[in-house]
């Protein structure tokens, strides 16, 4: 369990992993702001109670991570004076898609580890390709905007575990939080969407799937300390370091660097 699970989770009922980014020591001492920085799962489902509790706790920017397909789907349901921005990491999911579920079963008869396999080349697309890079930026500029005091920006995909805890990863480095943090705030994941996976499985079974099956669309659904580990392999291996990576892949300037720290941290 990470620390400051209390503080991290917030009072969002109809959706999931609803979470703050506020509340988290930086390595100089400082602190991540709350009503700042919010990831989250999809905002499709939210009911008028919650809608209304985002737009009091400040929400101002809606960041998603989706493709077009996941949007059509299950489109979002802005808070009241919230801006939308489309920002999309990959052409298609790669993570959750039913497609990419389909054929990943198929591979699941002969191969028991074909959806967490399928994940870690997930996890290489959001790094390395360049529609990726060029979102993750664009997710950059939109944090850079978002200066003004106790407005927040939310940040998600799907199930807000993989393309947000990637961005996630990204704007809690260049603010100074230790990694050891970031990796516990990435497996919170697993504590905030527990009954959801439970359920969704439950349902799977009855659907017919056999065990094979069930252990692909949990490693869909839930999150590994290996895959952000290889994330941070990736990063490591062809760009030396998640910083190097903000610098030379993110372009993040020096100023833009430190106007992000005064903007997110107290």
């Amino acid at each position: 369990m990470t620390e400051n699970l209390t503080n991290q989770l917030i009072g969002v009922k109809s959706g999931r992993n609803f979470r703050e980014l506020g509340g988290y020591k930086t390595t100089d001492g400082k602190t991540v702001k709350m009503h700042k920085l919010l990831r989250t799962a999809n905002l499709g489902t939210l009911d008028a109670t919650d809608l209304k509790f985002l737009h009091d706790y400040g929400v101002k920017y809606i960041v998603d991570f989706r493709s077009q397909a996941e949007v059509d789907h299950e489109p979002d349901r802005i808070p009241e004076g919230a801006e939308y921005d489309y920002d999309p990491v990959f052409s298609e999911d790669l993570t959750n898609a039913s497609r990419s579920i389909e054929d990943v079963m198929k591979q699941g008869q002969k191969n028991p580890h074909a959806g967490f396999e399928h994940m870690l080349f997930a996890y290489d697309d959001m790094i390395t390709s360049k529609a990726a890079q060029k979102a993750y930026r664009h997710f950059f500029d939109l944090l850079l905007a978002n200066d003004e005091d106790g407005k927040s920006l939310i940040f998600h995909c799907t199930a807000g575990k993989d393309r947000t805890g990637v961005g996630a990863l990204l704007i809690l480095t260049a603010l100074g939080v230790p990694l050891d943090t970031i990796k516990k705030d990435y497996l919170l994941t697993n504590i905030a969407t527990a009954d959801f996976v439970k359920g969704f499985l439950e349902k799977a079974k009855e659907d017919g799937a056999d065990d094979a099956t069930l252990n692909i669309l949990k490693d869909f659904q839930t999150v590994h300390v290996e895959y952000i580990e290889h994330v941070l392999t990736t990063i490591n291996e062809k760009y030396g370091s998640v910083n190097n990576y903000l610098r030379d892949i993110m372009k993040l300037t020096d100023a833009e660097i430190s106007k992000l720290r005064k903007i997110y941290l107290k």
